[in-house]
């Protein structure tokens, strides 16, 4: 391999194909690299939906608080490195490389995927750069995650939702286990995920003393949620109510950002630092500029037009992202869909087909992506009534988009629809807000 791009299709070609869903590889690959991850202080965090932004609100507020702050999110938008940070600023490519090149051997011997490699170089980051602590986000569930080899001073659980059925298992509850999978004995727990039917499970499976289930220890109250910022009040129990603001919009960013708050409050309190409460609405209104967050409800305008982007990949999701839609007024002449094949697509396009009466029904440029012809035959069975489109690819698709002459342009269903779209519209790079 000679240079990075070769480094990068290596690390690529790992994905999947050295699956294994347990935590024998990324034991063996980081006791090879000294156990990097209980060299640093850490906070863990699961969930289905909500887990990135509850993250990026958490490391956007201990940056603010003066702390040296790592954070490890997935999957990236344009490039690899937007998964690996510190301090908002992009593991290098250099360091990429000098990883790989140093640890080939132990590669090839173990035969990790993708993710275990991902993991396993975040926590050698990390611990290289001397972080005061590292934010750190699931793959995927939470028990068996590579993940979970951490010690953590506090973890969370978000939202959870239908998905990854084929490792987490068919029911609400199987999922929710496997999520509950990080809980560690004397370390605290912020669980926001509002699941009815989770809440017994929760109460259940954490202890009273380690348990911070969000909707017994706060209320939240929405102020203002207009296109670029929501304004909303957070009112820990027994105390005074906090005003915040974010450029997040999305009524469900207050739970993320409500979750974030009792993080904060937690692990400065275990490690013997004060809260400031100016720092923690500062680490809110900058989450953008401070992680480099991007992908929900993002608007861009160019040429005339106006782009709405959105990674929202499941049901869920994807119904959280349409209602926030609608609270913010924007009425997409189309919307631009696609997702993998291991999603619930069914259950997406039952909540896709019935918002915009044009739909372009795509793939991104993905080998695990849904074929637009599976969707669109789909769509028919639902009886859409809908001006339904096809297209190969997300370029094509937005080519349609430019032909009908539509000004305002939703794309939805992955990350990956999301990164062509940005690409086709000349991104090269996550804007920092």
């Amino acid at each position: 391999m000679k240079n990075i791009n070769e480094y990068f299709q290596y690390l690529y070609s790992l994905e999947r194909a050295g699956m294994k869903y347990d935590l024998s590889n990324i034991t063996k690959l980081c006791k090879a690299l000294g156990n990097p991850q209980d060299k640093f202080r850490s906070i863990h965090i699961a969930g289905t939906n909500g887990k990135g932004a509850t993250a990026s609100f958490t490391a956007s507020v201990l940056m603010e608080h003066g702390l040296k702050t790592g954070l490890f999110t997935s999957p990236h938008i344009l490039q690899f490195n937007e998964r690996i940070r510190v301090n908002g600023k992009c593991i290098s490519n250099t360091y990429i490389k000098k990883f790989l090149e140093e640890n080939i051997k132990l590669i090839k011997q173990i035969k990790p995927s993708f993710f275990e490699v991902n993991t396993a170089m975040a926590f050698k980051y990390f611990d290289d750069k001397k972080v005061d602590t590292a934010v750190i986000e699931c793959g995927l569930g939470g028990r068996l995650d590579s993940t979970n080899i951490l010690n953590p001073v506090v973890s969370a659980i978000t939202q959870i939702d239908m998905d990854h059925m084929q490792f987490l298992g068919n029911t609400l509850r199987e999922i929710a286990l496997e999520k509950l999978g990080i809980v560690k004995k004397g370390v605290k727990v912020i669980v926001s995920d509002n699941n009815r039917k989770l809440v017994s499970l929760f109460h259940k499976s954490i202890t009273e003393n380690e348990l911070l289930y969000l909707d017994d220890i706060a209320k939240m109250r929405i102020k203002s949620n207009a296109h670029g910022k929501i304004e909303f009040t957070v009112t820990p129990k027994g105390e005074k109510e906090i005003l915040l603001s974010t450029p997040l919009p999305g009524k469900y960013q207050v739970r993320n950002a409500a979750a974030g708050y009792f993080i904060i409050k937690e692990f400065l309190s275990v490690t013997g630092k004060s809260f400031q409460l100016k720092n923690f609405k500062k680490g809110m209104s900058n989450v953008k500029k401070n992680t480099g967050y991007f992908g929900r409800l993002e608007l861009i305008k160019k040429n005339g037009k106006q782009y709405l982007l959105d990674v929202s990949h499941n049901p869920d999701g994807i119904i959280n992202a349409i209602t926030s839609v609608k609270n913010i007024g924007f009425k997409p002449d189309v919307v631009i869909f696609g997702i993998m094949s291991d999603k619930d697509h069914k259950s997406a396009l039952k909540k896709i087909l019935p918002f915009s009466k044009n739909i372009i029904l795509t793939k991104p440029d993905y080998d695990r992506a849904q074929e637009p012809g599976v969707l669109y035959a789909d769509s028919l069975k639902l009886k859409s009534r809908n001006n339904l489109m096809m297209d190969k690819n997300v370029k094509g698709a937005l080519e349609i988009a430019d032909k009908m002459n539509y000004k305002r342009i939703m794309v939805i269903g992955s990350f990956f629809m999301v990164s062509d779209a940005l690409k086709e519209l000349g991104i090269q790079r996550i804007p920092m807000k």
